[in-house]
């Protein structure tokens, strides 16, 4: 099995966004100190930023045990506050090895280059990194839910090429502070599992084109050990100003398309986010908690009723422009949806969810708020606060706590493995979210059903029974 391992870059020090929260007068709750906000311990959807990462990371078979290839690189601020969050296994989903949380010896970041390469100078001689390809983590963005980045380091090993990742800009999108991709043959991109990078612009502008097919760099790719040597070879002497030292430019650098270099690849994600900002932080935070409240069947009447009204402006505007024939307007609309390039993606349903969420979201919608789990005193249980959603059960946090109990099946209802619960669950089965039962009356049902995107409770019919509906 080829030797991958991977780094989680945490060594960005948040000081812009901090200053930007202090001038609104928002979340000031999360500055407590001039060394900025850890931006890998923010909550999203009641978790911090790091536990998304490792529950992609841990779903992969490449990358286990994580005590020989997942480190964390830091810097000299904010090792203290991801080093408190390793050793609590509340808050780390199970705990996290304190010896592999690195720093790079500054007080800021070194460039992503640079830091790279104090990764390299840090990291103990049994990681053998040196002929081990590299899952390179940019711990200033996240991914949606879900993620499979199992897929991503397949293609890298398999092929043995260098994998980026990228999200098909929706419509509307700010692409200020994005790296944008340049695809080879861009208009076949959602026919393929992967396209050859040609070129990489990392100070891109504008507004994404809703008839134009724009690819953004995802915070996360796979190089092969040749190609974390010449990036990590290519750093400067010194920090490197703000905005400069993220991993699109770090990639721009090592200018992917041209033909001196091996070719890199790209793969689709359905969503990513940037946390350098307070817009993109709650741009995450809202996404991931309206991502679990459609999934959940959760979703309020006055949201149904706000998405109807929605969708009848478009259409009164179509037929406006159809000389006030409902029929035209309907065609209309049609027209414009199809003339739309379509967009390379791995979940269509989650793609979807996203796409109407970004349409809402420019249109003024907040409908969930940030939940920070971290300030410059130390780290809390995720989700923050003592009330329900305050910290996930040990059982939740770490599957290897469960007691596992697999049942013989009643013959009349045997199936082919004839053992219930025969698969131990794995951690990505496990919630990542937790109210406790507050024990309290009520005089009305609850205003959303008892769901949970996280678990599967319902009971399965047993294909004895599917059998039978035939007959």
């Amino acid at each position: 099995m080829a030797q991958v391992a991977a780094v989680i870059v945490a060594t960005s020090t948040g000081r812009t966004l901090a200053d930007e929260l202090s001038s609104r007068g928002s979340y000031t709750h999360l500055i407590e100190g001039p060394d900025g906000v850890p931006k890998v311990l923010l909550g999203v959807n009641g978790q911090p930023v790091l536990n998304h990462w490792l529950a992609a990371i841990k779903a992969v078979p490449r990358l286990t045990p994580i005590e020989e290839k997942v480190f964390i690189l830091c810097n000299e601020n904010n090792v203290e506050h991801v080093r408190a969050w390793a050793a609590d296994p509340r808050t780390s989903l199970g705990g996290f090895p304190l010896d592999n949380v690195l720093t790079n010896g500054s007080d800021d970041s070194l460039g992503f280059a640079g830091d790279l390469a104090a990764f390299l100078a840090a990291a103990p001689p049994a990681a053998q990194l040196s002929s081990a390809s590299l899952v390179v983590v940019e711990g200033d963005g996240l991914v949606g839910p879900g993620f499979g980045l199992s897929r991503v380091v397949e293609h890298t090993v398999v092929r043995g090429k260098d994998t980026l990742t990228y999200m098909a800009a929706p419509e509307g999108m700010p692409l200020e502070g994005q790296a944008v991709l340049g695809l080879e043959d861009a208009a076949n991109a959602y026919q393929t599992a992967s396209q050859r990078v040609e070129g990489l612009d990392a100070a891109a502008n504008g507004i994404a084109d809703p008839m134009a097919f724009t690819p953004v760099l995802a915070p996360v790719a796979v190089l092969r050990p040749e190609t974390v040597a010449r990036a990590a070879g290519s750093a400067g002497a010194g920090p490197s100003p703000y905005g400069t030292c993220g991993l699109g430019y770090m990639l721009a650098g090592l200018r992917p398309g041209d033909v001196a270099h091996p070719p890199m690849y790209a793969m689709p994600v359905d969503s990513c986010f940037r946390l350098g900002d307070a817009y993109s932080l709650q741009l995450a935070s809202n996404f991931f908690a309206y991502y679990a409240t459609e999934k959940a069947g959760g979703k309020g009447e006055a949201a149904k009723a706000l998405d109807a009204a929605r969708r009848l402006a478009q259409l009164n505007e179509a037929r406006t422009m159809a000389g006030g024939s409902l029929a035209g307007a309907v065609k209309l609309v049609r027209e414009v949806e199809s003339a739309r390039p379509p967009e390379p993606c791995v979940d269509a349903a989650q793609r979807k969810l996203y796409n109407a969420f970004f349409q809402s979201w420019l249109a003024g919608d907040r409908h969930h708020d940030v939940g920070a789990t971290v300030g410059r005193g130390g780290v809390s249980a995720a989700g923050g606060g003592d009330g329900a959603g305050a910290g996930l059960p040990l059982r939740f946090a770490d599957v290897t706590t469960r007691k596992h109990n697999p049942k013989q099946q009643h013959p009349v209802y045997q199936t082919s493995n004839s053992i219930y619960g025969a698969k131990a669950p794995s951690q990505l089965d496990m919630p990542l979210s937790y109210s406790s039962s507050s024990q309290a009356f009520t005089r009305a049902f609850p205003v959303t059903a008892a769901k949970n995107s996280c678990m599967v409770t319902s009971v399965t019919r047993s294909n004895v029974h599917k059998a039978l509906d035939d007959f």
